[in-house]
């Protein structure tokens, strides 16, 4: 059995709605590798008997308690005040993070205040846990045969203490405990009830096999899990590799915009696009890969009809005539793209993400993505359920998926496409 641990986040912003909480994915995913198990993670404001009474609770169930949030300047960051008093203590200034704190101001020309100071205080006998891109410490605690760490709630510095202190501490911790073979599939342009489908039919994965699905709009990444006594975990991943067959596209976990990357680099080719209703988007992604300008060019944003005209060349009348969204429309963007930015690939992509401008003909979340090369143009018609985001985010990967395969030399076939992935 894995030994567990329980997070707790504090801060109201994660309750209004006004901050996204990741501390979970990232912490769980972390510990997972190490072969521990997050079995809860709790989320509190910023008050004191709320922070205290989570803790408190937490302990009654796990060995390991993380708690993030609550140690900034002002006077809602009460943390330190609520472990300390759960458990009998004072809070009292660190002096090395105190003196980390005033360098650091320093070196920013700014004169330290009192206000700022708080941020060097821990609770008492506690360890401090230096904080390599931020101003508080992170904090562990030991009570009672429990160890309580305590994190700053921005997710660089949650992620800097957790990778440099808490990680190595807990590998070091239970040195014994049961060891997880892992094993990972990145699939694009399937959902989870779609693969689930293929592994029934093929009576997949065996039984001593865990598998974990992690969803994102046009991407599943499948993880596969075993025991010290089961069988071989990467010959797991293959078969199921197998079953999925082109739609897979990496077996470590990375997004399409890396391969992609990685594969045009290898190539020696260059790609340019022309987007409409992703409204650069793609090259948004692509260029978010460091090193992306040995084979992305360049693109042009022709969200409006005239633009398409005067900066791809567009016929005005074919526009008029089939739409702004059609596959002639399209595939005139890949192969203007491709020509006049001088590329070996053109990506072109039009069409509605809503929720208005849809028509019985051409309803929302109807896209025509394009592929163009040497050899010609490629397009495909998708119909894409959800949101205007949820839309736009299906088609950017759906046409780095479209480029991936051609580069990998995937066949239609080889991948039995679905042209209308999940709502």
């Amino acid at each position: 059995m894995k030994p567990v641990v329980e997070l707790i986040t504090t801060g109201s912003e994660l309750l209004n709605g006004r901050t996204v909480n990741r501390h979970a994915q990232a912490l769980g995913a972390h510990l997972d590798r190490l072969g521990y198990e997050l079995i809860r993670d709790t989320t509190v404001p910023d008050d004191l008997p709320s922070i205290r009474d989570a803790l408190k609770w937490a302990l009654t169930r796990v060995d390991v308690v993380v708690i993030s949030g609550g140690l900034g300047p002002t006077t809602d960051d009460v943390t330190p005040e609520a472990v300390a008093g759960l458990f009998g203590r004072s809070v009292a200034m660190d002096a090395a993070s105190l003196e980390s704190l005033r360098r650091r101001y320093e070196r920013m020309g700014r004169a330290i205040t009192p206000s700022a100071e708080r941020q060097a205080r821990i609770v008492e006998k506690a360890v401090a846990l230096p904080n390599p891109v931020g101003v508080a410490p992170g904090e562990r605690l030991e009570v009672g045969g429990k160890t309580v760490f305590i994190l700053p709630g921005p997710p660089a510095e949650f992620l800097a203490i957790l990778e440099q202190y808490v990680l190595p501490w807990l590998d070091a911790a239970l040195p014994d405990r049961p060891a997880v073979r892992q094993a990972l599939l990145m699939v694009c342009g399937l959902g989870e009830s779609d693969i689930a489908t293929v592994f029934d039919k093929a009576g997949f994965p065996p039984a001593d096999v865990r598998t974990a699905y992690c969803a994102a709009p046009g991407r599943i990444e499948v993880r596969f899990a075993t025991g010290p006594s089961a069988g071989n975990v990467e010959a797991v991943a293959a078969e199921a590799g197998r079953l999925l067959g082109g739609h897979v596209f990496s077996t470590r976990r990375e997004d399409l915009e890396d391969v992609v990357g990685r594969l045009l680099a290898q190539q020696g080719k260059t790609l340019a696009v022309a987007e409409s209703c992703t409204g650069g988007a793609i090259g948004a992604r692509l260029t978010s890969v460091s090193g992306s300008s040995a084979y992305f060019r360049g693109g042009i944003i022709a969200y409006a009809n005239d633009v398409k005209t005067a900066q791809l060349g567009i016929d005005a009348d074919m526009i008029e005539g089939k739409g702004s969204v059609s596959p002639r429309v399209a595939a005139r963007m890949a192969g203007a793209a491709r020509e006049r930015i001088r590329t070996d690939f053109g990506l072109g992509i039009t069409g509605i993400a809503g929720p208005t401008g849809g028509t019985p003909e051409k309803p929302v979340g109807l896209v025509y993505i394009a592929l163009a090369d040497e050899a010609g143009v490629q397009v495909r018609q998708y119909r894409f359920g959800g949101d205007r985001e949820r839309v736009r985010d299906w088609s950017v990967r759906m046409a780095l998926d479209m480029l991936r395969r051609r580069l990998q030399g995937i066949r239609e076939s080889d991948a039995f496409g679905i042209d209308s992935p999940p709502a």
